[in-house]
């Protein structure tokens, strides 16, 4: 099938979860025409009507099933969006970027953590300076550089699974670092968090 040339991307499981990816697809849509895609373990219901212009069922096999279908993009250009992400404006800009970059995220407020870097290698080699990035927003395009970098996610993701207890970030972070793809970060607005979010994590700011 041929890709369409650009669109959003949901990937969810179980009940709670997709149907929050529909609460924020709906918030999506009211200022975004472009086509979203919902990867879901779910069936296919009336609820999606409206709102998914591209479902395809999925079979997750842990809470990070992202690392695994990211790669299955129906699209050129890809926005990737967790399911708790609210859209209030829009965001169509985002897709411009791809012309110029393979990736796009907004870092995260950890920049290197002192528990990962002890028991990751690949983790700790690298310069505190190169942040994390945070995985719930994130453009991307379909070059050979960017399906480098995604293939490499999935193999540290499940290189360091139990030492992570499945958490991708660590794995994420490492093969940004260790892949040719060309990065641009969004500004923070493209990304905001909780008060209650920024305020537990501000710790992680100055661990090194």
């Amino acid at each position: 099938m041929e890709k369409l040339e650009k669109g959003y991307l949901y990937i969810a499981f179980g009940e709670a979860f997709t149907k929050e990816a529909l609460m924020s697809i709906k918030s999506l849509k009211r200022y975004n025409k472009e086509p979203v895609a919902l990867f879901t373990d779910r069936e296919h219901t009336k609820e999606f009507e409206g709102l998914v212009d591209l479902y395809a069922k999925i079979d997750p096999k842990h809470i990070r099933a992202k690392v695994d279908f990211v790669p299955q993009s129906p699209f050129r250009k890809t926005i990737y969006l967790d399911s708790d992400t609210v859209i209030v404006r829009n965001i169509s800009d985002m897709f411009d970027v791809l012309d110029r970059f393979d990736v796009a995220v907004t870092n995260d407020y950890a920049r290197k953590r002192t528990k990962y870097s002890k028991i990751v290698p690949e983790y700790s080699e690298i310069p505190y300076s190169f942040s994390e990035v945070n995985g719930g927003i994130m453009a991307y395009n379909d070059s050979l550089a960017t399906k480098t970098f995604l293939s490499m996610w999935r193999e540290y993701f499940y290189k360091y699974f139990k030492e992570t207890n499945g958490w991708d970030q660590v794995s994420l972070r490492i093969s940004l670092w260790r892949s040719n793809v060309r990065i641009h970060h969004f500004p923070f607005e493209y990304n905001i968090r909780s008060k209650g979010n920024r305020e537990k994590q501000d710790r992680f700011k100055h661990e090194f």
